[in-house]
């Protein structure tokens, strides 16, 4: 027999563990695909406790009598929207519900087209009229434009404008809204000159100048009631607010916005998004755990050969 024969005959097979640590790590690519893509077509609506300062978010504005003048800040950009929009989406639902009247403004540059979609979807237009399907709270109606809401528009400056917005309203905004309508024409617009006027400040931030400017600006110096929602990156930055109570409520993120969907009553893209997380998380768990248990089992049996063939040469 020919020697290379003889040793590849007598060679000892490989350990699972050898064979595993040449596993193809595409399939993990795969995995994770399938766990991002899949929930999208096939939703689980796994269920979204909401979080404590979320839970205060949504009591602020359950709070509010019918009819209340409520000041909503979108300080987002098209890159932000996936973890904002959901929230937004929910909230005015909640506003509409109560029958809230809205003066709706933006210190971002690039938020005009995105704010406009959405008042365009969301506030001239329903969200849940009656007959939707898995939502059982009150239908909202359309909003008309300078009655029941005021669309102000962008103003630049950043903390001054926001300063300003403190001080004197109507003076920031030209005493017009952005498609020229005085301010006086408008009935519920009033009595209101500063923003300490309004029932409650929502605050849709990503970023800066967003909430945490907002609060450092006016909110502390005119005790505005104020919530806001950000994105996950920015909770803890704006988590601090929420405990000394200069933020009533804190939406933080996608997992954030799935809680408030469950508390409004009407799921939606907050809810799909939080399934991609859970789904994505225990994918990359158990590669985690995939990976550690190839290790050390495969340390051990390392171990043990080393043992005996010490013992052997005893």
């Amino acid at each position: 027999m020919a020697p290379g024969l003889e040793s590849a005959e007598t060679a000892a097979p490989r350990h699972w563990t050898e064979r595993l640590q040449t596993f193809d790590r595409r399939w993990i690519f795969l995995a994770m695909a399938m766990a991002v893509v899949l929930p999208l077509f096939f939703p689980l609506e796994l269920p979204a406790k909401p979080d404590p300062m979320t839970r205060a978010a949504f009591n602020a504005v359950e709070s509010l009598p019918p009819n209340a003048r409520v000041f909503v800040s979108m300080d987002f950009d098209p890159a932000s929207t996936p973890e904002l929009e959901p929230f937004y989406r929910a909230v005015m639902l909640h506003l509409k519900r109560k029958d809230a009247r809205l003066a709706i403004a933006t210190t971002w540059y690039q938020a005009p087209p995105l704010v406009e979609r959405l008042i365009r979807e969301t506030v001239d237009g329903t969200i849940a009229p009656t007959g939707t399907p898995g939502y059982s709270g009150l239908p909202d109606r359309p909003y008309k434009s300078n009655v029941d809401y005021a669309y102000l528009g962008f103003r630049d400056g950043k903390g001054v404008t926001i300063a300003g917005m403190g001080s004197d309203l109507r003076k920031v905004f030209d005493g017009r809204t952005n498609d020229g309508t005085p301010l006086e024409r408008i009935p519920f617009m009033n009595g209101i000159k500063r923003l300490e006027d309004f029932d409650l400040i929502v605050l849709v931030s990503a970023g800066f100048p967003g909430a945490k400017e907002y609060v450092q600006f006016v909110g502390t110096r005119y005790k505005l009631r104020m919530v806001a929602a950000c994105t996950a990156v920015s909770t803890t930055d704006l988590s601090p607010y929420f405990q000394t109570r200069q933020l009533e409520g804190l939406v933080g993120g996608m997992a954030g916005s799935a809680g408030y969907e469950n508390l409004v009553g009407k799921k939606g893209a907050g809810t799909v998004g939080a399934d991609v997380l859970n789904i994505g998380n225990v994918v990359v768990i158990l590669a985690i755990v995939f990976g550690n248990v190839i290790f050390f089992a495969g340390r051990a049996h390392r171990r043990r050969g080393a043992v005996a063939g010490g013992g052997g040469k005893r």
